[in-house]
C-alpha cells in the first residue's frame, strides 16, 4: 500500500512540474489544437488539427480560473525592456511577497488558444526576449522563436 502511494505522490509531482524545465518555467516550442468547424446547412464538417508557434507570454495576477475568463484579465506589464541589437528583453521582477497568485499565459502564433500555469512563488524573475527587425520593431512571425526565462 504504502508504495503506491509513493508512486501516486511521485507521478503527481511529476506532472506539476511538467511545465518547468531545468532552467525554470518553460513555455512549450508549440501548440497542437484541435479545430471543429461550425458548418452551414448543407455542408459537412470535418475536424482538423492544427501546430502553431509560440508566440510570446503574458503574466497575469490574481485568480487564474476568474481572470482567465474575465474580458480585461489583470496582465502586468514588464518592470523594464531593454534593447539589445536585434532583441528586444522583457523583464518582470518578483521581488517581495505576493498577495495575489501570478500566472504565466502562454501565446501561440495564429490561435486564440493558449497555456497557462501558476508562477511558483520561488521565482523572482521573468526574462522574455524577442526578436526584432531593423527598425526594432518585433515581426508578426520571427526567424527565431522568443525566449523565455523564469527563475
Amino acid at each position: 500500500m504504502r508504495s503506491i502511494l509513493v508512486a501516486a505522490a511521485f507521478l503527481l509531482t511529476a506532472a506539476s512540474s511538467s511545465a518547468q524545465a531545468a532552467g525554470g518555467l518553460q513555455c512549450p516550442a508549440s501548440l497542437t489544437v484541435q479545430a471543429q468547424p461550425d458548418a452551414p446547412g448543407g455542408w459537412s464538417p470535418y475536424p482538423g488539427r492544427d501546430s502553431h508557434g509560440f508566440a510570446g507570454i503574458s503574466l497575469v495576477e490574481g485568480d487564474r480560473a476568474a481572470q482567465m475568463t474575465a474580458a480585461a484579465p489583470a496582465t502586468l506589464a514588464p518592470d523594464r525592456e531593454v534593447r539589445r541589437g536585434r532583441s528586444l528583453v522583457q523583464v518582470w521582477e518578483f521581488t517581495g511577497a505576493r498577495r495575489e497568485n501570478v500566472f504565466l499565459v502562454c501565446r501561440y502564433r495564429d490561435t486564440q488558444a493558449t497555456l497557462a500555469a501558476d508562477l511558483p512563488r520561488q521565482i523572482r524573475r521573468c526574462t522574455l526576449t524577442l526578436e526584432t527587425d531593423i527598425r526594432g520593431a518585433v515581426p508578426e512571425v520571427p526567424k527565431t522563436p522568443p525566449q523565455l526565462d523564469c527563475r
